[in-house]
């Protein structure tokens, strides 16, 4: 016999005795015996740590617009006014980052740790004055802070589009409107406009078509609306409406970045 055959002897006599002995612990006739005993949940956590890494992957993915840096810092220093009047609610001290997209499709998205992304197409054709920039920030701001996202099943791929990334930010209405009602009284505190809060919610529900990739439900706006304007007239028996007090230049100047 030769060393060639001798050594598949060999290796055959030792598959033969793993086979019938067992192998790595378990035999053959009874199946591999899996633990499940170190197996742990999709915490949370877990979820929210899985969503700040869309952050670079959907950057990476999309067009965005160049703002100059007096533009960067006034979207600062608006985010900056609503926490310092509001200390209680904002536990983190967290430094945002804004990211303006070049999309025609009017929408707005936070991730976790105050991570904004805003598109052109919704600042140029709906963001009409300063106090409803302060409405879309308040709302993303609530979110980020609070960590407000649905934990879903996400599927790891190579594409995160707008579609997508729109898609997994969804909340219901009844979640949508607890946040609402904080963004309310975190713009009272900052002495913000507050009237803005519900002339923005309609006019999503007016053009909700366009908004469509971003609701999801269409239907669902004006159960938003409605719910959140007799929220409203509850919380403003007897009080006198926010004087509104225009538009800064720097919001202008933002504006202007955008057309490029």
């Amino acid at each position: 016999m030769n060393k060639l055959m001798m050594k598949k002897l060999f290796f055959l006599l030792i598959f033969t005795s793993c086979a019938g002995k067992g192998l790595f612990g378990w035999k053959a006739d009874d199946g591999p015996q899996v633990s499940l005993e170190d197996y742990q949940e999709f915490s949370n956590q877990d979820y929210i740590d899985h969503l700040k890494s869309f952050e670079d992957i959907y950057k990476k993915q999309n067009t965005l617009v160049g703002l100059r840096q007096s533009s960067y810092r006034y979207l600062e220093n608006l985010v900056r006014t609503i926490s310092e009047n509001n200390e209680l609610f904002f536990e983190d001290k967290l430094k945002p980052r804004f990211y303006i997209v070049k999309s025609k499709i009017p929408f707005h998205f936070s991730l976790p740790g105050g991570r904004f992304f805003l598109s052109n197409g919704l600042l140029d054709k709906y963001i009409k004055n300063e106090a409803m920039l302060y409405c879309v920030l308040v709302y993303e701001l609530v979110r980020s802070e609070k960590n407000i996202y649905q934990k879903q099943i996400v599927i790891p791929t190579k594409v995160l589009n707008t579609t997508r990334v729109l898609s997994l930010m969804r909340l219901n209405t009844e979640d949508k409107l607890e946040i609402h009602k904080w963004a309310f009284y975190l713009l009272k505190r900052a002495g913000i406009n507050t009237d803005t809060y519900l002339s923005w919610l309609q006019i999503k529900n007016r053009n909700s078509i366009d908004f469509a990739k971003q609701l999801g439900d269409i239907q669902s706006i004006s159960r938003e609306e409605a719910m959140f304007k007799a929220f409203i007239i509850e919380n403003n028996k007897g009080e006198v409406g926010d004087k509104y007090t225009g538009s800064s230049r720097s919001f202008y100047s933002l504006l202007n970045d955008i057309k490029g």
